[in-house]
């Protein structure tokens, strides 16, 4: 056997290397088998960590050569370790595979009976010629060849079960590539232990060894990554659109009796005479309303985040004429006057639906907390054309906003006024639209004295 110092600290370097690697994936696979719950994962994970400290053992061995080739006690039982832990990876491996395919429960009894055996059947394999110093080409070949033989055939198994399993990702495509490139490469390894026995080469491992192992065990631990990934954004995508068909329906649905019981409100109201019952009426009727108006918002919410932006030349003035009359029936918004003025060159190239829903919920703000005692209660919009943006703003004279809450009125079901009627949610619906314009939205405003609230977009 060939015994030169730069061939041992070759195979070190490469076993500190595929040790570093095993152990990583080992983390990574436990990682996954915890937060997705998935048993196969956790069996992976115990197989790489079994790699790993199988090349730890073979750091041990190859640095003390000497307890080996002399088959001292030391190095016998090192070698028996290096098999226990090499096989236990294999054996592992196929528990992976088999609960990968059943998605049961890991039977724990027969996984400890089964590394049992694996420990009796290395140990025999490792006294086999251990007595005999004429015979380490056969101790060669039964404590490396043999593993390699084995390992190739159970990597290119996981990888055509992987390859009839193969779903659209490309996560499990790297991931079964590898593992069959993997297991190519231990089956040539093999090869190259026979032919090294025979006296056909003079090395027993090729001057690349492992460089190619540490790139496929990379590529194994990426394409899982990529694969758990792709499969979690799978079943999100299916639940958020279950949910969506769920909340869609059920909105409506909900919105229907509230139509009715409004309209038996409003019947009861025209027909009793009795002062307390339409006082009760009244009181039911403003419920309902609002109730009605948090399903509207929220619909209004999950249509601005699900729709896809169509980019077109929108006219503020044409926009703002829509926006105005959505709200002119609004409680108060006849007594408001909007100042605005119209120019003929005011466009930008945006979103129309996405550019109404925030218009609607500032101006529609605006109109809800107003002080409409006042001389002059007015909203005023402003189109600004700058060199790289352009700037809408929206000002009221009305109840202002106190400055301890301008961080906090963009927040979902957020209403600093106890006044209000609203739902809490036309600021929030109007940032997360201003934000998949890739816009901002900043408030200034003083209690008593007014808001502004500034949006301000890319200049396409």
């Amino acid at each position: 056997m060939v015994k030169s110092e730069s061939f041992f600290l070759m195979l070190i370097i490469t076993y500190v290397a595929q040790a570093t690697v095993g152990l990583t994936l080992a983390c990574i696979f436990y990682y996954f088998s915890k937060s997705l719950k998935k048993q196969f994962l956790l069996a992976w994970s115990l197989g790489w960590l079994s790699f790993g400290l199988a090349m730890i053992f073979f750091i041990v061995l190859t640095a003390g050569y000497r307890w080996h080739h002399g088959n001292t006690i030391i190095g016998l039982v090192i070698s028996w370790l290096t098999l226990v832990f090499s096989y236990g990876q294999i054996y592992m491996l196929i528990v992976g595979v088999r609960q990968l395919k059943r998605d049961d429960f890991i039977n724990w009894r027969k996984v400890s009976l089964a590394l049992g055996g694996i420990a009796l059947a290395s140990g025999f394999l490792v006294l086999l010629y251990s007595g005999d110093p004429t015979s380490s080409s056969e101790r060669y070949f039964i404590r490396v060849g043999l593993r390699y033989l084995i390992v190739s055939i159970s990597f290119l198994i996981t990888a055509v079960f992987l390859f009839r399993k193969m779903s659209s990702g490309i996560g499990i495509k790297i991931m079964a590539v590898s593992l069959m490139i993997y297991g190519a490469m231990q089956a040539f390894y093999f090869v190259v232990v026979i032919t090294f026995i025979t006296g056909m080469i003079a090395q027993p491992f090729p001057g690349y060894f492992g460089v190619i192992d540490l790139v496929l065990m990379s590529g194994i631990g990426l394409g899982m990554t990529i694969w758990l990934l792709e499969e979690e954004r799978t079943k999100l995508a299916k639940t958020n659109k279950e949910m969506d068909s769920f909340f869609y329906s059920t909105s409506h649905d909900l919105r229907a009796p509230i139509a009715s019981i409004l309209g038996l409100a409003n019947l009861a109201r025209l027909e009793l005479k009795d002062s307390m019952a339409l006082h009760y009426f009244e009181m039911v009727e403003n419920r309902v309303r609002k109730m009605d108006n948090v399903i509207a918002d929220i619909l209004q919410l999950a249509r601005s985040t699900k729709a896809d932006l169509k980019m077109e030349r929108v006219d503020f003035n044409k926009l703002l004429q829509d926006v105005a009359a959505d709200i002119k029936f609004n409680s108060g918004a006849k007594a408001i006057s909007l100042r605005y003025q119209p120019n003929p060159n005011y466009f930008l190239q945006s979103d129309y639906g996405q550019l109404r829903i925030i218009l609607g919920n500032l101006i529609g703000n605006a109109v809800k907390y107003h002080f409409l005692q006042q001389a002059d209660p007015y909203i005023a919009v402003r189109f600004i054309v700058l060199a790289y943006e352009i700037v809408i703003e929206v000002e009221d004279n009305g109840i202002g906003i106190d400055k301890e809450y301008h961080e906090k009125i963009f927040t979902m079901f957020y209403r600093a006024s106890t006044q209000s009627e609203g739902t809490g949610l036309g600021l929030y619906i109007a940032m997360e639209a201003v934000s998949k314009l890739n816009g901002t939205i900043t408030v200034r405003s003083e209690l008593g004295k007014g808001s502004v609230f500034t949006v301000r977009l890319p200049k396409n």
